[in-house]
C-alpha cells in the first residue's frame, strides 16, 4: 500500500515541483534532481514519472520487498517525502 501511495505522491509532486520551478517560485533542492532540471525540464518529469512506474512495476509483479528494512525505509521515506511534498505546496500558495 505505501508503494501505491509514494508512486501517486511522486506524480503529484513531479508536476507542483514542475511548476514551482518553470515560474521560478521554488528551488530544487536536491542536487541530482536540480541538474537534471536544470540540463533538460522534460528529463526531470521523466524521470519522476519513471520511478513511480518502477514501483507500479513491484506492485502489479507482486514483488514488493517484504523485509523489514524495506518497510522501514519505505515508511521513512513516505513521511519525509510527505512532508517535502505539502512543504511545496504550501510554499506555491503562499507565493502565487
Amino acid at each position: 500500500m505505501l508503494f501505491h501511495y509514494l508512486s501517486i505522491l511522486n506524480i503529484f509532486d513531479a508536476f507542483i515541483t514542475y511548476f514551482g520551478l518553470e515560474n521560478s517560485y521554488i528551488q530544487e533542492m536536491n542536487p541530482l534532481m536540480s541538474r537534471i532540471y536544470e540540463a533538460d525540464p522534460a528529463l526531470f518529469i521523466i524521470l519522476k514519472l519513471a520511478f513511480s512506474l518502477c514501483l507500479y512495476l513491484f506492485i502489479f509483479l507482486k514483488k514488493v520487498p517484504s523485509s523489514s528494512l524495506i518497510k522501514g525505509l519505505t515508511v521513512f521515506a513516505t513521511s519525509f517525502y510527505t512532508l517535502i511534498f505539502f512543504l511545496h505546496c504550501y510554499w506555491l500558495i503562499v507565493l502565487i
